[in-house]
């Protein structure tokens, strides 16, 4: 049967529509950084820079140093068919993230936000009044006082790290650092989020570790994610309507039976034990002078109650969150000193004076380790943990600097190319812990410095990601000395598509017990 409207067949005029709508949806939109005045690369149709994105992948400081230096620091890409403003200018950033945060107050636009469980309930993917409300909620769970209550649980940990080093120590033998360090945080993690001891470190095999560890693996081969980068707007009510998440359903199944089991075993034991769990089901119950000034804009939220989805998918985030992000710093941490043999007897001596006549680290030793902390700075500012980029989106027209940026525009700080800048780091390559001394770090823009984000949607578990990184670094520098081998990777090569910049061959060293002289 063929269909005509006024004579004219309907497969014609579709075959002249489709055309015109490829134009206004597709074509039209790529001339929107002209208008805006911005420069940037000339994007494809539909699928933008993606290929681009594809060739040059999550670690790309040399690239993005080159963008900023070809088009300057406010240019705009496309990724997909979403365009993109890259700004790296700090003064841009302060009004972005702090001046006009209300404007600026989405991670990610509606449209790339998937509802599903666990990652619709994550703090960083919730929005308006709900991000308000959960943020002020988990707050108080990261304020000083209670992250002293889990030095011991730290400690603890931090001595089996040491130990493993130590193994390697008496046989000579490289070790693999980011494995080591990865079973420290592994172990710190489930003591400090879910209140479950487990002994990742020796039982690489343990149902905690294997289904933690699931969720760290992004699948670029699967067509999903890339129909969803490329169709937002399509995929996302079908992705939604199925519930289907990036977080597999057996590992949440299993982290909420976690969730389930310690909440009925400390119901009817009357048990009360200090970790993100119990602190995240209480934390509406916190009284009003328990809260604390975490140094950031204040978010005028409610603290509300959080459902068991809120608290075990938050849970996740925080194990996703913590898990490679510190581990990594640790390593290259290590990997440093372990080059700069100098800088490494600057910690050591740092550490026997503050540990002197101490087993452990309590609140006062983490306080005074501050040339271990300059190091772990610098080590972030080479290796900054979270993907290449920070976001933001616009949620209602803004001028910032006088640039006009319409509602729904995302906003991408490029982090690397920002710490690899040679104008705002010179010899930004060379690692240099010096440069994080409190007169260097007052002199400099706090915009040039981004490992945690900044502004009210700051990274909220920064202070336990450094307490957990000082504590366990300074236990393995009060016995060993780290030292490169023959293994070790220099300079390191980073995987361009891994989500966290890990190290192609793995971050080899070797350890060798202190020299009683150092004692």
């Amino acid at each position: 049967m063929n269909l005509e409207i006024s004579g004219i067949p309907l497969t014609w005029i579709l075959a002249g529509i489709l055309p015109i709508l490829f134009y206004l949806y597709y074509i039209r939109p790529l001339s929107l950084f002209k208008k805006m005045g911005v420069p940037g690369p000339r994007p494809w149709p539909v699928i933008g820079d993606f290929f681009g994105q594809m060739i040059r992948g999550f670690w790309a400081p040399d690239y993005q140093v080159q963008m900023m230096r070809q088009y300057g620091e406010v240019y705009g890409v496309f990724s997909g068919s979403n365009p993109v403003l890259m700004v790296s200018d700090p003064e841009m950033l302060r009004e972005i993230f702090v001046k006009q945060f209300h404007k600026f107050s989405r991670r990610n636009p509606e449209s790339m936000t998937l509802r599903t469980t666990p990652q619709g309930r994550y703090l960083i993917n919730l929005s308006g009044e709900d991000w308000k409300n959960v943020r002020t909620t988990l707050t108080p769970a990261f304020s000083s006082g209670k992250l002293k209550l889990m030095l011991e649980q730290l400690n603890r940990c931090a001595n089996i790290l040491a130990e493993k080093v130590g193994e390697s120590a008496k046989t000579g033998k490289p070790f693999k650092a980011r494995e080591l360090t990865g079973g420290f945080t592994m172990d710190a993690i489930a003591s400090t989020a879910f209140g479950t001891e487990i002994d990742s470190q020796g039982n690489p095999e343990d149902p905690f570790v294997i289904h933690g560890k699931q969720g760290l693996k992004f699948d670029f081969k699967n067509p999903v994610v890339w129909l969803f980068i490329c169709f937002p707007k399509i995929m996302k009510p079908i992705l939604e309507a199925i519930n289907w998440d990036f977080f597999p359903k057996k590992s949440y199944k299993f982290f909420e039976s976690v969730f389930d089991q310690l909440m009925a075993m400390r119901h009817h034991g009357g048990i009360e034990r200090v970790d993100f769990m119990q602190l995240m089901a209480n934390a509406h119950k916190e009284k009003e002078e328990d809260k604390e000034d975490m140094g950031e804009v204040k978010v005028q939220g409610q603290r509300k109650a959080l459902t068991k989805a809120d608290v075990v998918s938050n849970g996740i985030l925080f194990f996703l969150a913590g898990y490679d992000t510190t581990s990594l710093t640790m390593a290259y941490t290590m990997y440093n000193l372990a080059l700069n043999q100098e800088a490494q007897d600057n910690v050591i001596r740092e550490v026997d004076d503050v540990m002197e006549g101490k087993d452990d680290i309590d609140n006062e030793a983490l306080g005074q380790l501050t040339y271990l902390e300059m190091c772990i700075m610098e080590t972030l500012r080479l290796y900054p943990p979270g993907a290449n980029v920070m976001t933001r989106c616009c949620v209602e027209d803004a001028v910032v600097n006088g640039l006009s940026i319409p509602k729904g525009m995302t906003i991408l700080v490029p982090i690397q190319g920002i710490h690899y800048d040679p104008e705002r780091w010179p010899e930004p390559k060379k690692f240099i812990p010096e440069r994080f001394t409190k007169e260097e770090r007052e002199k400099r823009n706090p915009f040039h410095w981004l490992p945690f984000g900044a502004g009210p949607r700051n990274c909220i578990g920064m202070r336990l990601a450094m307490m957990e990184a000082k504590i366990g670094l300074a236990k393995v520098f009060m016995k060993y000395r780290i030292l490169p081998c023959a293994e070790t990777q220099v300079p390191l090569k980073i995987k361009k598509h891994e989500v966290f910049p890990a190290a192609e061959d793995g971050v080899m060293l070797k350890a060798t017990p202190r020299d009683k002289s150092e004692n």
